[in-house]
């Protein structure tokens, strides 16, 4: 029996015996399904969780529960009742090749809950997107990072020069402070976009709607990331930026009427009562992750006990996060007497070891834990006090982003590292903390915090040396741990390659262009890279040097495997029209929920995107040269079409968006309204779902394709790369930020078998190689398929 024929044997035996639960009296009395309906259900999970008897066991338990909601100590178990049972259903070689991992687990736990009458929704109060990053976004690889330039492009043009002691203790108070204010930061966040949001539903069919329902956006532009000139001397960040939303907010309300004010003022009211706390604690800084086998937990870390984790020649060393016998910030004098100390009395142990453990797949560490000398795990314990680790051990600053954060990093239980690199910071987050929008928005904050104080620091004479030097943890294996680790299962190996030569200077004329011809053509920049990644992934050819290297390692015994896998990627590639998974922000009108996970198809085949295409240009070029009616009408009828088709990929994009972005159920109807529609997009729109399903499309992106946006005028970030999430299934990740200056930054992480295939053959480069030219294919073909685009769109008999 094949793995495939396996896999449809373990389904048929949990549709089985779900069923016969299911279909039982005293479900079928709770449940609001249908008999028909429960059939449904029941083959759909059966499908995507062949666990055996044990979704029927926790159906009929969920049964027995009185109430909608099951606590969370009972959905913990349940869920990992499911893994177990997977597991124990599916053989190994099954399970990797079948399995869809932690998503599939939790899609088909929340249609248990419909099957037993429950609200899904109430079974995970912190939304699902926060539950789901809990269990699949865990491993090293789900880490997003994003680099700021700004503290060392300001200084050295006020020519402002800092000793390593007072850069150090610059970002180290900016670490402080962001601990300290980070309640005040999330509170800033939930207000400005829960007010705006209500304010939106509010107005709906108001005079002023349309203004209304544009004022978070407008908002984002002019937020600030720091504390301005006119700032109160004694106001933190937090509270000046309150101060400036407030003003904001008084001004964009001129027109609204006291009926609607004081509707939203209620609503807000009991919002901030009820769902801001919850908001707090949902997004605190201040926790460890404790693993287990399949998920974290966040553990809350006392504020007066946190500490901030400076890595300075190899050594981890604990700062204090507030002054002593208080839960206050700690003074600058105290710390920069502490990194005297350090620098004038370093650690003579030896370095630590924490790398290699940083890759070990987190489920792996409940089994390895124990397995360490008590003095081992007990070092390891103490930097959980560090929600912040800051190394200043400088990393080349041109490496790719995937390369320069291989340093060491701690070992995966805390937020953020800050990594330094001498003419920039970059900042490694995991994706349980922080999204990528939010992510970026905090490193600029920190950023300008850190500046502040650097500008404060160049005014203070020379710090004493602390009697004591702050404690450094000895974080070192002996030869029988390194062994356990090595041993461990480990994440993923990546190659990676990064470009700026996307030319969005002609791609914002393309967009400019596209207005002038027809309102209806209002593809985003977004939208056009989404669109030509479906291309590129179908017409991608390797170059012939490439191609003759990997030929080459075929006949090679050591790298054989690695370069046929290779080769039958890129051939796989152009059979497969990618499902692309796009991050959209889910935090209006609910900030908890923080994104929502859409995966889109591009239909290039059903919309004939590529034969218009290349016909366009063809008559184009016809009718340019032969000069005759007839010529340019048969353009001109072509044009039209794709056009036309290319506004419709537009709308439909943009509805899925919505879709996505509210969660909720949406018509499509608006949009078959439109005339211009070719018949291939109005079957198009009849497969997009009516209600969003966050887990449903987790499941089926097989690449990740995420792009922050334009920074606001005043940031200094620079580069991005995206995290990908623990499930196998996922290759390729994509990430996209547009700096101050208009510089489109686009980064891939290459997660491909032969990636793994070729480092364990000793030939990563070649794998980087093959990311690299992979990457550049794609940036050169865009602006290609840009200007071809542009020449059909200004394309006409006037024109000529």
């Amino acid at each position: 029996m094949d793995t495939k024929q396996q896999f449809t044997a373990a389904s048929l035996l949990t549709a089985d015996n779900l069923r016969s639960i299911a279909r039982s009296m005293s479900i079928s009395q709770i449940s609001r399904l249908s008999l028909p309906e429960i059939d449904v259900v029941v083959d759909q999970v059966s499908r995507i969780i062949p666990a055996g008897n044990v979704p029927g066991v926790i159906l009929s338990g969920l049964a027995k529960l009185t109430g909608r909601r099951p606590s969370r100590t009972v959905v913990d178990r349940d869920i990992n009742l499911l893994f177990r049972g997977v597991e124990q259903a599916l053989d190994k070689a099954v399970y990797s090749t079948f399995f869809a991992g932690p998503a599939a687990v939790i899609w088909g736990y929340q249609n248990l809950l419909k099957l037993a009458g429950k609200d899904p929704k109430d079974s995970f109060p912190e939304g699902v997107w926060q539950f789901y990053v809990n269990y699949a976004l865990r491993e090293d690889t789900a880490r997003h990072t994003n680099e700021t330039i700004g503290f060392d492009s300001v200084l050295t043009a006020h020519g402002i020069a800092l000793n390593q002691l007072d850069r150090m203790a610059a970002w180290v108070m900016a670490a402080i402070h962001t601990i300290h204010q980070y309640p005040a930061l999330l509170a800033n966040e939930w207000r400005e976009r829960v007010t705006l949001a209500m304010m939106r539903d509010l107005t709906t069919s108001a005079p002023n709607a349309a203004r209304i329902a544009g004022l978070y956006a407008q908002w984002e532009k002019q937020r600030p990331y720091g504390r301005g000139p006119d700032v109160d001397p004694n106001d933190t960040y937090p509270q000046y930026r309150q101060s400036k939303f407030d003003q904001f907010l008084r001004y964009a309300m001129r027109d609204v009427s006291p009926e609607i004010r004081q509707a939203w003022g209620a609503t807000f009211r009991h919002a901030k009562d009820y769902d801001l706390p919850a908001y707090k604690r949902q997004m605190s800084l201040l926790a460890y992750l404790e693993p287990s086998v399949y998920n974290e937990t966040a553990t809350p870390i006392v504020l007066n006990h946190a500490h901030i984790a400076v890595i300075l020649g190899e050594h981890y060393y604990l700062i204090p996060a507030c002054a002593p016998g208080s839960d206050q910030p700690a003074e600058v004098e105290t710390v920069r007497s502490q990194l005297a100390a350090i620098m004038a009395s370093p650690a003579q142990h030896p370095p630590a070891m924490l790398k290699a453990l940083a890759t070990v797949k987190r489920s792996a560490l409940p089994t390895l834990h124990p397995k360490l000398r008590p003095d081992t795990l007990q070092e390891l314990m103490t930097l959980r006090c560090a929600p912040m680790i800051l190394n200043f051990d400088r990393r080349p600053p041109d490496l790719p982003l995937a390369d320069l954060r291989l340093t060491e990093r701690g070992c995966g239980d805390h937020a953020l590292t800050l990594i330094d690199t001498g003419s920039s910071m970059v900042f490694d987050q995991s994706h349980i903390f922080f999204d990528g929008a939010w992510g970026a928005a905090l490193a600029e904050m920190i950023t300008v915090e850190a500046l502040s104080w650097a500008v404060h620091l160049r005014a203070l004479p020379p710090p004493s040396t602390a009697p004591i030097r702050p404690y450094s943890p000895l974080l070192q294996f002996d030869a029988a741990e390194q062994a356990l680790i090595a041993e461990a299962p480990h994440s993923g190996v990546e190659a990676s390659a990064e470009s700026t030569d996307v030319n969005l200077k002609e791609m914002l004329g393309l967009r400019k262009l596209f207005k002038r011809r027809n309102d209806l053509l209002s593809l985003t920049v977004n939208d056009l890279l989404i669109l030509y990644r479906a291309i590129h992934a179908v017409t991608y050819e390797p170059g012939p040097d490439l191609i003759a290297t990997l030929n080459d390692l075929v006949r090679d015994p050591t790298t054989r495997l690695a370069a046929e896998a290779a080769l039958a990627a890129m051939s796989e590639g152009r059979d497969q029209n990618p499902a692309i998974l796009i991050p959209v922000d889910g935090s209006q009108p609910n900030p908890g929920d923080r994104l929502h996970p859409m995966t889109f198809e591009v239909p290039l085949s059903d919309l004939n995107i590529l034969q218009l295409h290349n016909a366009a240009i063809r008559l184009l070029d016809t009718a340019r040269t032969v000069l005759t009616k007839a010529g340019w009408d048969e353009f001109s009828a072509t044009q039209r079409v794709y056009l036309a088709t290319l506004a419709g990929f537009g709308e439909v994009l943009s509805r899925a968006k919505a879709i996505a972005q509210s969660g909720e159920s949406t018509s499509s109807g608006a949009i078959r309204m439109l005339a211009h529609i070719p018949p291939a997009l109005q079957r198009l729109l009849d497969a997009i779902p009516g209600r969003f399903d966050v887990l449903n499309d987790i499941i089926k992106g097989r690449e990740v394709f995420s792009n922050v946006g334009v920074v606001a005028p005043s940031s200094s970030l620079v580069r991005f790369i995206t995290a990908k999430d623990d499930n196998d299934k996922k290759t390729l990740a994509w990430g996209v930020l547009t700096d101050a200056a208009g510089v489109m930054h686009v980064a891939l992480r290459d997660f491909r078998p032969h990636v793994g295939l070729f480092a364990l053959a000793g030939r990563p480069d070649v794998a980087q190689r093959i990311a690299s030219e992979y990457l550049n294919s794609y940036v050169w073909g865009l602006n290609r398929y840009i200007s071809e685009l542009t020449r059909l769109t200004q394309g006409s008999h006037a024109n000529s």
